[in-house]
């Protein structure tokens, strides 16, 4: 009998931190740009009520016919909602879509909790659309719950996001804490954790602003002693003129330093999923 030949489905990697503030939007619309430049089909689904993800793309949110809170609602017995097909909008960046967010979409947990196979939600929405994309990239919450759980499950991989501070290593126990959760709950782990610190300020130029030790250096070095994988993402003005443009830092400059450092990122995303794939 001849094999038919398997199309291959979207990698999918969440997006998360356990704090505010930790660049875990920023760093998603940067990679997801960066992918896309480079010619892969990218689908970003805004999974976190805050919408900045949406908002992020240019896309406005007072103008939404169905977001992913529709979607989450299809799958809710008892609910009228839409499939994400009918979710999914073009963005300005050639190649990549979004699923948008709206604020209600926090509610949906409640209607979550009651919903046969809970934590597999959003893994069962995608389902109907991993063959039509290469990556599938998700802002998740920062926030522990189901929306997070669902993101972490639905996903092949994480990138984490934290910030040069003691509060987001205080934090890595925590969120460790919810991956162990989402392998409990879900039967299922995250296969590779990638780690990125953000605003990272070199020594010297942390000593000329501050004449203190320099917490960019601590927190690297903390996190390189426990994790393989680990990305720095230097502080940068850029970041803040494509947040104004609304369009990802590999559109708006992809030259400048940041720029570099997330295409780094959408590189080792891709090089591993090649690697899973083969």
């Amino acid at each position: 009998m001849r094999q038919v030949k398997k199309e291959p489905r979207a990698e999918c990697v969440a997006f998360t931190s356990h704090k505010g503030g930790s660049g875990k939007t920023t760093s998603c619309l940067s990679v997801a740009g960066c992918l896309a430049k480079s010619g892969k089909k990218v689908l970003l689904v805004d999974f976190d009520p805050q919408a900045h993800a949406t908002s992020g793309l240019g896309i406005n949110l007072t103008r939404l016919q169905h977001t992913m809170y529709d979607a989450v609602l299809d799958r809710c017995d008892g609910y009228g909602g839409v499939p994400i097909t009918q979710v999914i909008l073009e963005t300005d960046v050639e190649n990549l879509h979004v699923a948008p967010s709206e604020f209600d979409l926090g509610v949906a947990q409640l209607l979550m909790q009651h919903t046969k196979n809970r934590a597999h939600i959003l893994n069962g929405i995608l389902e109907e659309v991993r063959d039509l994309y290469d990556y599938i990239l998700i802002d998740v919450p920062s926030s522990p719950g189901l929306l997070m759980i669902n993101g972490l499950c639905a996903s092949d991989r994480a990138v984490v996001l934290l910030d040069p501070s003691i509060f987001s290593l205080a934090s890595l126990d925590n969120l460790q804490a919810t991956f162990s959760d989402a392998k409990q709950l879900a039967r299922y782990s995250i296969s590779q954790t990638t780690w990125v610190l953000i605003r990272y300020l070199k020594p010297n130029v942390f000593s000329k602003m501050s004449g203190k030790p320099n917490p960019s250096q601590e927190v690297e070095k903390r996190l390189r002693e426990m994790f393989h994988s680990v990305f720095v993402v230097p502080e940068s003005t850029e970041i803040y003129g494509a947040q104004r443009q609304s369009i990802p830092i590999s559109h708006y400059a992809p030259r400048s330093q940041v720029g570099k450092a997330y295409a780094e990122i959408a590189k080792s995303i891709s090089l591993r999923a090649i690697k899973n794939r083969t």
